[in-house]
């Protein structure tokens, strides 16, 4: 299973199971992103998405409201991934990482498909020059112009290192990524007007008023969090720091 294909994989089945095609919110790209972080195998979201819409097509009637979103489908998903848990307490990482369809050792350099290291090191080019382009256009300066310079060295350096083969563990460069992206978003709030951000806090809550009881407080903050950071890199046009946005 290539590490990259769990986003687009979940979104497809939770499509293909609802019957009808409907473009993912970003909210649910957020809940997507948050199943990934806590570690929830790629068979076992799919699995937690089919109990919900067994169950839910089971209580259907007909001219009934349609599922709308991927958060319906939390709860079975992380009951089957406790169950999931549970099934493989005492196996070793080796049997663990193989059920889950990873390779034995995704930092071994041999793990990785030179392609996808390249396309990686093509996608931080691209940003590194909308990074730029942004430091051209913008009259930054102070505790702003700082965080852009300290994002602009550290995506040249993780290009140094994936262009001379020192890093192609892309998982930790991932992991990288969201540390820098951090930078990025605190450098570009403080140059944003404050009603700019009060208007996206309240959208971002508007559109999980539904779900705020259902989520866990650290599911409903992370894809909170996700929509005021996209909304940032659009005002900005500097692409998500995130190689799934491959």
């Amino acid at each position: 299973m290539n590490y990259y294909n769990y986003f687009t994989e979940v979104e497809e089945h939770f499509v293909k199971r609802r019957g009808k095609h409907l473009l993912v919110s970003p909210m649910d790209w957020g809940l997507i992103a948050a199943w990934r972080d806590a570690g929830v195998p790629l068979q076992v979201a799919i699995r937690g998405i089919d109990i919900a819409m067994d169950a839910f097509f089971s209580r259907q009637r007909r001219g009934s409201s349609k599922i709308n979103s991927l958060c319906y489908c939390h709860d079975s998903v992380m009951e089957e991934f406790e169950r999931h848990r549970e099934s493989r307490i005492g196996e070793s990482a080796t049997a663990v990482r193989a059920q889950a369809g990873l390779p034995e050792d995704e930092s071994s350099p041999d793990s990785r498909d030179e392609s996808e290291v390249e396309e990686a090191a093509e996608y931080l080019a691209a940003i590194i020059r909308e990074i730029e382009t942004l430091s051209a256009k913008q009259n930054l300066s102070g505790f702003a112009l700082e965080g852009i310079r300290r994002v602009q060295e550290r995506l040249e350096e993780m290009l140094q290192s994936l262009r001379s083969g020192t890093e192609t563990d892309l998982e930790a460069l991932e992991r990288d990524l969201a540390i820098v992206d951090g930078i990025l978003i605190e450098a570009l709030c403080s140059v944003t007007p404050a009603e700019q951000t009060a208007e996206w806090d309240k959208e971002a809550k508007a559109e999980l008023k539904v779900y705020r009881k259902k989520l866990p407080k650290e599911f409903y903050k992370k894809i909170h969090d996700n929509f005021i950071r996209s909304k940032v890199h659009r005002k900005f046009n500097i692409r998500e720091f995130s190689l799934f946005r491959l």
